[in-house]
């Protein structure tokens, strides 16, 4: 009579025999773990808006003070021409004098911007910006960059811009001490300037 093999005994499949299948299948989708978070991170709606400008922003008036002497600026009639057609457009400048002297420069328009990422790029070319960093861009989406600099009277300037397929602006921070980091205060300031219409 034919012997029989005893039966091993069954042991569960572990983490070392769940691994190749596990990449088995990332290969065989082609998608990584980042791919999947990265589909799966909600992406803002486009929201029709218009522009607005505040009486004051992060508490400081509107201010009719010159600005400073040599400070470099991306112009209104220039940036009009990065939303052809504008719809809306806004620019001020707010602060106030001792004992906490600031001044917030801003500038915007709405329309129909055709390249956001060349936009951004010719906004913050005249601040001289030696390394800006793109940051987080708020509700209404698009790309964000901001990044420091000095004025010709040695002041200090944080500059952050933005652009969509619909706005695009510029926050500019002046100082005469070093600042901290801008870009929450940069989001308050958009949420401010922009305003959904209808």
């Amino acid at each position: 009579m034919p012997k029989t093999r005893p039966a091993g005994p069954r042991h569960p499949l572990g983490r070392a025999g769940l691994l190749p299948v596990v990449v088995a299948t990332v290969l065989a989708t082609g998608c990584t773990v980042t791919d999947v978070e990265r589909q799966a991170s909600p992406v803002p709606t486009p929201v029709a808006r218009t522009l607005r400008t505040p009486d004051t922003l992060l508490g400081l008036p509107r201010s009719g003070a010159p600005l400073p002497t040599g400070l470099p600026r991306f112009r209104l009639n220039e940036l009009t021409r990065e939303a052809a057609p504008a719809t809306s457009t806004v620019e001020g400048v707010y602060g106030r004098g001792r004992p906490t002297p600031e001044t917030i420069v801003v500038s915007a328009v709405s329309g129909t911007v055709t390249d956001p990422q060349a936009t951004l790029d010719r906004l913050l070319k005249p601040y001289r910006i030696p390394k800006p960093r793109s940051v987080e861009f708020g509700r209404y989406g698009g790309e964000a960059r901001c990044g420091r600099a000095r004025t010709a009277d040695e002041g200090h300037l944080t500059a952050c811009a933005w652009a969509d397929p619909e706005v695009a602006g510029v926050v500019v921070f002046l100082t005469g001490t070093r600042q901290p980091d801008r870009k929450e205060d940069f989001l308050t300031i958009r949420d401010e300037l922009e305003q959904p219409t209808g």
